[in-house]
């Protein structure tokens, strides 16, 4: 049977040496002071929530307030919640960087979550066994799983870690270590960008303030002036970037500059099947693009179109450079318009 997802190689080698310097800050700032009270010793879930609501944590991969995300996770119910300290993206390094320097910070932000959601065990997610031994070395309470070099890695390993009908939830390894900070009265005020691409004379991660332009994280990689793409948030599914005086927020993850923009040609489909083979759900991509492409679409023909995840590693393969991702977004609409 083939192996679903996409095999990264080259750019888990670039995720590599985005790792070989550690954090830098553009600006000297001093450290968050706090603000609020701290919680006591053994806070309850309650205090939980309210802490990281008044400190404004917010999850990096999804960008949703983490007191919400609690609280909804504490309303469902979870097994095992664990700290996601990787990106799918090899080019976003900035959580595992934090895993890495941070590592203390995490655990203590991760004991805390899973007290406030309820959950019954705890866990780290790290990209690889390399990673994940690192995490261990420091903190030898919290196990640590290791996530596949394969697109996109985070929805293989949830996958496995769910096997036997376990609940188990993510959280953003830079969201548990503001956490921890929340419990100490201090605000989220940083977040860790990583800038990659061959358009910056200094990629790495950088520590921000959060709402700061952009711009301070292109100055301070060195970015080219013959840089002919900009994108923030992910190399893969990521957006172009119009203007650099967007702000910084905690989602934000990454900003990528290339030298040499994708061609951007689109040739006709050939039937090859990679997008099959890579999709991590089943979906059948080429399909949907025949049937699109027929001028008169059977929207009972979009086969297994709503279970799309968004991860856009049918686009990524496909050779005729076909936007095979917003082929099937589109027809899992008109599929479900079709269903009402």
């Amino acid at each position: 049977m083939a192996r679903r997802g996409v095999a990264l190689d080259a750019l888990n080698r670039e995720r590599k040496g985005l790792l070989r310097k550690k954090i830098r800050t553009p600006e000297e700032t001093p450290p968050a002071a706090p603000v609020f009270a701290p919680l006591r010793k053994k806070p309850g879930a309650a205090q939980i929530v309210s802490a990281a609501r008044r400190a404004g944590v917010t999850d990096e991969f999804d960008g949703a307030p983490v007191a919400e995300t609690l609280a909804s996770l504490a309303k469902r119910g979870v097994d095992v919640l664990a700290a996601r300290g990787f990106d799918d993206d090899p080019f976003s390094v900035g959580s595992e960087a934090v895993l890495r320097e941070s590592a203390g910070r995490v655990a203590a932000g991760l004991r805390l979550a899973a007290r406030a959601c309820g959950a019954g065990g705890i866990l780290v997610a790290a990209s690889c066994r390399d990673e994940a031994r690192r995490f261990s070395a420091a903190e030898p309470d919290v196990p640590a799983a290791a996530a596949g070099p394969r697109y996109p890695a985070s929805l293989f390993l949830l996958r496995k870690l769910r096997r036997g009908g376990k609940k188990v939830a993510f959280l953003g390894a830079q969201a548990c270590a503001a956490l921890a900070d929340a419990a100490e009265g201090k605000p989220q005020e940083e977040t860790v960008v990583t800038a990659a691409g061959d358009g910056f004379r200094e990629p790495g991660n950088y520590r921000v303030r959060i709402g700061a332009p952009v711009r301070e994280v292109l100055r301070a990689a060195g970015i080219s002036g013959r840089a002919r793409l900009a994108a923030v948030r992910s190399a893969v599914s990521g957006d172009a970037l119009a203007d650099d005086s967007l702000p910084v927020a905690a989602s934000t993850r990454c900003v990528v500059a290339l030298l040499r923009a994708p061609a951007g040609r689109v040739y006709p489909c050939v039937r090859c099947g990679r997008c099959a083979r890579a999709c991590p759900v089943g979906v059948v991509p080429w399909l949907i693009h025949r049937e699109l492409e027929s001028g008169d679409p059977d929207a009972l023909l979009f086969f297994h179109a709503g279970e799309c995840v968004g991860c856009r590693a049918c686009s990524l393969v496909c050779p005729s450079g076909i936007a095979l991702a917003e082929e099937v977004a589109l027809a899992a609409e008109r599929k479900e318009g079709v269903a009402k």
